[in-house]
């Protein structure tokens, strides 16, 4: 199962973004294959809509779960 998580940078050791919309990267990480990578937002720049831009990146990725604050 593939997984999103908003976050702060680009390494695992970062922290959760608290703003899914306007986190600059998401970390998407795959249960079965132990594989990850992440992905700028390009929604983080938006003047309105960005958690609905940002919900069409993560679902065009096949997410089937969201970790968010």
């Amino acid at each position: 199962m593939k997984i999103a998580i908003p976050v702060d940078e680009q390494n695992l050791e970062s922290s959760v973004c608290p703003s899914f919309g306007r986190a600059p990267y998401f970390l998407f990480y795959n249960t079965d294959t132990k594989e990850s990578y992440y992905l700028d937002n390009s929604a983080v720049a938006s003047q309105g809509g960005a958690g609905i831009r940002a919900a069409q990146v993560i679902a065009d990725h096949g997410v089937k779960a969201l970790l968010t604050p």
